[in-house]
């Protein structure tokens, strides 16, 4: 049974043997191997007595060939499992890896899904729920920058379609004039030999009124034109709006004689210094006076007020003229306000728009009190110098 290998054994354990037997074979068991000392196998065993003596038939099921072919059956076993269990491995984490990359740019996918959408024209695609997203701050900058866009847009078309009423409506206020310089110059022309001198100096004078009428009006256009391109920067200095008013004052007064107006300053005494544009303050009041005077009747009566007020110098110009209707006091400071769709399209004119525009380059605002047939007030203020 046992062959002369150095590592065999001449014994073997009986208790395996004795458990063996006394359950005939029924239950697993394991027995020593005495080809291999310390290693178990499979076993058979049975009693025998001879000639007085006993003892154990034991059987190893397994030789040393077949443990040498289970050896390498099991060596192969275990590389084709590790083979099997590496590419299962790489196949589960592939598996993770592309869960994990979908999950990650789920939020990148959909800020791109948005751009495109926003790029092929819906400008109200908008990244939802920000604050919830991995890439809150990359989420808000688009949502902002769309929303600037979109303003940016939005403006455009308002500057453009105002820009075209202004063009109408400046087209209607130079066809006037122009027919009448027209139709009077005309008039010279086919009836001269016919009019008496004081009727051709009459038409001389209402021709020369209509062009001072026109460069008035182109000369407004253009210097509109220039506030609303941003093309004018305040140079802001410290000046006396007390002297600049007294100018205004007698500039205009003749005017007013004309129109049996009364035109005064109030508070010419003190002298007050304001911090501001004085050729942009100048046209301002000019366009206010010029207002007054063109609303107010005969034997009415226009004053520019000044008044200190804490670190502020108030101006205020009053007329005791027609006022404006409440509904139109919103509009006034528009280039033009149509009254009425079946109407001509009236209005303020580019005086007190420019006015508005001056006040916008001082960061300052105007304000307008008036009631109909009672006359109507525009204040501002102007910040106070002190020498």
């Amino acid at each position: 049974m046992i062959d002369g290998d150095k590592s065999s054994t001449k014994s073997v354990s009986l208790t395996p043997i004795e458990f063996f037997i006394k359950n005939k074979g029924e239950r697993f068991v394991l027995g020593d191997d005495p080809r291999n000392i310390g290693e178990q196998k499979i076993f058979s065993a049975a009693p025998y007595s001879v000639d007085g003596r006993e003892g154990y038939v034991y059987i190893v099921l397994a030789g040393k060939k077949f443990q040498e072919v289970s050896d390498n059956l099991l060596n192969q076993y275990f590389t084709k499992l590790g083979i099997g269990a590496t590419l299962l491995t790489m196949l589960f984490s592939l598996v993770i890896g592309l869960l994990a990359i979908w999950f990650l740019t789920k939020n990148l996918r959909l800020i791109t899904k948005t751009v495109r959408k926003f790029h092929d024209g819906d400008l109200q695609a908008r990244i939802a729920n920000p604050e919830n997203s991995d890439i809150e701050v990359f989420a808000n900058s688009f949502n902002e920058m769309a929303d600037s866009i979109v303003g940016n847009m939005d403006k455009m078309q308002s500057v453009d379609l105002l820009r075209r009423e202004l063009i109408a409506n400046v087209s209607h206020d130079l066809r006037t004039p122009l027919a009448i310089l027209k139709g009077y110059i005309e008039t010279l022309q086919i009836k001269n030999d016919t009019l008496s001198e004081e009727q051709k100096q009459e038409y001389l004078q209402i021709t020369h009124d209509n062009v001072d009428k026109l460069s008035n009006l182109i000369n407004q256009l253009f210097e509109y034109s220039k506030l609303e391109a941003e093309q004018v920067t305040p140079v802001k200095e410290p000046f006396s709006i007390t002297e600049l008013s007294h100018d205004l004052i007698a500039k205009f007064r003749v005017i007013a004689e004309q129109k049996q107006i009364n035109l005064q300053l109030d508070n010419p005494e003190e002298n007050c210094m304001v911090f501001a544009d004085v050729s942009l303050v100048e046209r301002a009041l000019q366009n206010l006076i010029e207002n007054a005077l063109k609303y107010t009747q005969a034997n009415g009566k226009v004053t520019l007020s000044l008044q200190k007020k804490g670190k502020n110098v108030e101006i205020n110009i009053t007329d005791t003229g027609t006022g404006i209707p409440v509904n139109e006091q919103p509009f006034i400071f528009d280039r033009y306000k149509q009254v009425d769709k079946s109407a001509k399209k009236q209005g303020y004119g580019l005086g007190l728009a420019i006015v508005k525009k001056i006040m916008d380059l001082h960061d300052t605002t105007i304000t307008v009190l008036s009631r109909p047939k009672e006359g109507s007030s525009f204040i501002f203020h102007l910040p106070a110098y002190q020498v």
